[in-house]
């Protein structure tokens, strides 16, 4: 297991890419937004492939959502759950096509019950948070040896190469 760099990723890698890394790129995060982009514009060209999870699109989608209500209507972060809940028509003010795209880039693996049972295991070994283990479960799944992300929970993971921005 080593910590690397993100730009330090060989061509024709395969990675598992975590919620963080779509998220800096998508909100333009000033320490590590540049890295992520690049990034992903070598997963868009096909220089590297990038797999990822329902979880993962799902937490980029509410994020990026939060993001926007908290920008555009002035909402307190600890407040949106609830506006979002009392307002749910603004969800069709909402531009999902930059996201929706971004996902459009990676390959959606599937959550299975052999997973579900895998990440149980993986959650009590290594203290992983469920969301967590279970993408832990998916890397074993597919064999995969790199996993780009920001989360210091998979440092210690064995047999992982962490790629980070």
């Amino acid at each position: 297991m080593a910590i690397r760099a993100l730009r330090d990723l060989q061509e024709g890698s395969s990675i598992f890419v975590d919620t963080n890394i779509l998220i800096y790129h998508l909100l333009d995060d000033e320490l590590y937004g540049e890295s992520c982009r690049d990034f992903l514009n070598r997963v868009e060209i096909g220089a590297v492939s990038a797999l990822t999870s329902p979880i993962v699109a799902s937490e980029t989608l509410f994020i990026y959502l939060r993001a926007w209500v908290i920008q555009n209507k002035k909402i307190a972060p600890k407040r949106v759950l609830r506006y979002l809940k009392r307002h749910p028509a603004v969800l069709k003010d909402v531009d999902f096509h930059k996201p929706l795209a971004l996902l459009g880039l990676l390959r959606l693996l599937p959550i299975s019950s052999e997973i579900m049972t895998t990440s149980y295991d993986l959650m009590t070994r290594y203290q992983l948070l469920p969301a967590d283990s279970i993408q832990a479960a998916l890397i074993q799944q597919r064999h995969l040896t790199a996993f780009a992300t920001r989360d210091d929970d998979f440092d210690h993971l064995v047999g992982l190469d962490i790629y980070k921005p």
